[in-house]
């Protein structure tokens, strides 16, 4: 009995360790199953990218040129951000507080006096001063400060053409260059009254031989005896005709 027992024991062991074995077994058989999966799911995926293959060559094709593309966007954007800040730069200059401020308070005394001079030239006797803004102040000897609108159309034009000789005096200082051509058109058709025709012819006597002026003007009859040489133009058989004297 006992050595039964002994064999008995033995069994139930050889029972247990088959038990665990058979275990065992089937774990390594379910991962077996699995990496089979995984191989032909891996063994697809490679047939499939092997008849794919071809179109590499197009692929770096495509990535070559976005390369390329994307190079000329980036000299782009560096042009276009170098452009921008000369445009900052250049918009502070421009401000009423940059450098136009600076030129125009150095030009401004010079602008002033001219001005006042070709006004006492044609015997129109106030104080014009501009400020840095451009606004006008106008002080006579017997009346007070009064605005541009204030005066008559005559008037008007006085300071008109004082204005425009002054800036053509200051254009001949700055760029060192002597027009010699100047245009008007019908200056003394409108509001310039006998006298101030007079003064004004004048004052363009006083611009040399060199300098070629040109006044265009309805009142031929008028101004004949005030040019050298006059070129009429008239309506002849609904045809422009031009003679000269």
């Amino acid at each position: 009995l006992s050595k039964l027992n002994e064999q008995m024991d033995g069994i139930i062991t050889i029972a247990d360790e088959i038990s665990t074995k058979n275990i065992e077994v089937a774990t390594h058989n379910n991962t077996v199953t699995i990496l089979n999966k995984q191989y032909s799911s891996i063994k697809k995926e490679i047939e499939s990218a092997q008849e794919n293959m071809g179109d590499i060559d197009a692929e770096k094709a495509k990535l070559k040129e976005l390369a390329g593309a994307a190079l000329e966007l980036v000299v782009q954007k560096n042009s276009l951000h170098e452009h921008k800040n000369l445009q900052e730069a250049a918009s502070a200059l421009l401000k009423d507080t940059g450098i136009k401020t600076a030129i125009i308070r150095e030009y401004l005394p010079v602008m002033n006096k001219l001005i006042n001079k070709y006004l006492t030239a044609m015997e129109f006797f106030v104080h014009f001063e501009l400020d840095e803004g451009f606004n006008e102040v106008i002080k006579s000897r017997h009346r007070d400060e009064f605005t541009y609108p204030s005066f008559s159309e005559g008037e008007k034009m006085r300071i008109d053409l004082a204005i425009l000789f002054t800036w053509r005096q200051i254009a001949k200082m700055k760029n060192s260059v002597n027009t010699n051509l100047l245009i008007l058109d019908e200056v003394f058709d409108s509001s310039l009254d006998t006298s101030g025709t007079d003064y004004f012819l004048s004052i363009m006597n006083t611009f040399g031989e060199k300098s070629n002026v040109f006044v265009i003007s309805h009142k031929g009859d008028q101004l004949l005896d005030k040019f050298e040489n006059t070129i009429k133009f008239e309506k002849k058989n609904e045809f422009s005709v031009i003679s000269t004297n």
